[in-house]
């Protein structure tokens, strides 16, 4: 029983935590849009810029969209985190079956592995890397 409301209340945290995130996050892209809209009003004003201008703007533009990318995919990740949460899987690691530490998943909320795991995983990553590297 005692097992059941700390599982309860654990999952009632990360639901909490999720729901932060997410309105973060979301928050975020509607700034970033919002600025992009009235950037995009101003540009229509000021329509006569120079070469100098406009690649400027470009690479504003690219900058930007590589931002609202990384954004939106942090956004996919919370939403995969809430199914997890509903399956009963969110806050443990994907390799391993252990808690993930709430302070880990308030540092990143969508986190899949516990952070032992995650090392491992990135050393593997690391070893491929370089032997990609180096059989080119």
């Amino acid at each position: 029983m005692n097992e059941t409301k700390t599982t309860s209340a654990r999952t009632e945290a990360l639901r909490t935590l999720l729901h932060g995130a997410r309105e973060r996050v979301v928050r975020d892209i509607e700034a970033q849009i919002g600025r992009r809209l009235d950037e995009t009003t101003r540009g229509r004003i000021d329509a006569a810029l120079d070469l100098e201008d406009r690649a400027s703007m470009d690479l504003e533009d690219d900058t930007d969209f590589a931002l609202l990318e990384i954004r939106y995919k942090t956004y996919k990740d919370i939403a995969e985190a809430f199914r997890r949460l509903e399956s009963g899987t969110y806050g443990l690691c994907e390799r391993c079956g252990a808690d993930i530490p709430i302070a880990r998943l308030e540092a990143e909320s969508f986190a899949r592995f516990c952070v032992p795991c995650l090392t491992a995983i990135e050393a593997v990553e690391r070893v491929e890397r370089e032997e990609k590297r180096f059989a080119s």
